[in-house]
C-alpha cells in the first residue's frame, strides 16, 4: 500500500544528468566521431559528480573535452561546463525535494494505516468483550449448590 501511495511522486524522479548528457550529445552534433561525444559526456560527468576536491582540474578536463567534441573555443567550453553544472544542481535540489515530498506521502500512509488498524483492534477487543458477557448469562445454580445452603 505505502509503495503504491509513494509510487506516483518516485516515477517522476529521473537522472539529473540525463538532460545535460543529451544536450552535450545533441551539440556535438554527428560530425564528430563518437568517442569525441562520449568523452565530453564522461568528462562533464566526472565535474558535476566527482571528488569536490577535484572539481576545478575536472572541469577543466570537460571544458577541454568539450571544445575538441563541439570545434568550440575553450572559453565558450568553460562557460558550458559551468551552465551544466548549474542545471546539474539545480536539478538534484528537484529530486531531493521530489524525494522528501514522497517520502511524506509514505509516512502519512503508514500512520494512518496504523491509527485505523489499532482502532479496529479496540473495536475487536470491545465486541469480543460484549459477546462474552453477552452468551454468558447469569451464573446458574447446581443442585449440589442449593443442597448445600439448604443445609445451613
Amino acid at each position: 500500500m505505502m509503495a503504491q501511495v509513494a509510487a506516483p511522486g518516485l516515477t517522476q524522479v529521473t537522472d539529473p544528468f540525463s538532460t545535460i548528457e543529451q544536450a552535450v550529445r545533441n551539440a556535438t552534433g554527428g560530425n564528430d566521431p563518437a568517442a569525441l561525444r562520449d568523452a565530453a559526456v564522461a568528462a562533464v560527468r566526472a565535474a558535476l559528480t566527482g571528488n569536490p576536491a577535484q572539481a576545478q582540474e575536472a572541469r577543466e578536463r570537460a571544458a577541454q573535452a568539450l571544445a575538441r567534441a563541439q570545434n568550440i573555443p575553450i572559453e565558450q567550453a568553460r562557460s558550458q561546463v559551468q551552465l551544466y553544472e548549474q542545471q546539474y544542481r539545480q536539478r538534484m535540489d528537484q529530486v531531493r525535494q521530489q524525494a522528501t515530498q514522497a517520502a511524506d506521502v509514505a509516512a502519512e500512509a503508514v500512520s494512518r494505516g496504523a491509527l485505523f488498524g489499532s482502532i479496529a483492534l479496540i473495536l475487536g477487543a470491545l465486541a469480543a468483550w460484549f459477546g462474552g458477557r453477552a452468551g454468558a448469562g447469569k451464573p446458574a445454580l447446581t443442585s449440589g449448590a442449593l443442597r448445600a445452603s439448604d443445609r445451613r
